[in-house]
């Protein structure tokens, strides 16, 4: 039995497929909650509602920020496991020829 690991490209082009899938979700939420807003009046006559609403665009700035920069991470993992794919298949393929011109 070989030491080490074998790698599949393919199953990593396969997994890389669904956590672009899993990107695109984050960065769709991300959206959403962009346009997310609270209007004071709204809530009708309540206690700090200014405060509340102000709060509430506090929250939605800071964490569409936090899912828009995870998007992006997310996006850059596929991106990794693509590029191991090509790694690994020009590697295979380099050892392969290499192996054929010796055997010349």
């Amino acid at each position: 039995m070989p030491e080490g690991y074998q790698v599949d490209p393919a199953t990593l082009r396969g997994a890389s497929t669904k956590i672009y899938e899993g990107s695109d979700a984050v960065g769709d939420a991300a959206a959403l909650l962009s346009v997310a807003q609270l209007v004071p009046a709204a809530l009708g006559e309540v206690a700090a509602a200014d405060e509340l609403a102000c709060a509430f665009g506090e929250f939605v700035t800071s964490h569409g920020d936090d899912l828009r920069h995870g998007s992006v991470w997310v996006n850059a993992t596929a991106d990794g496991l693509v590029a191991s794919a090509e790694e690994y298949e020009s590697s295979d393929q380099g050892s392969a020829a290499n192996l054929t011109a010796a055997g010349s």
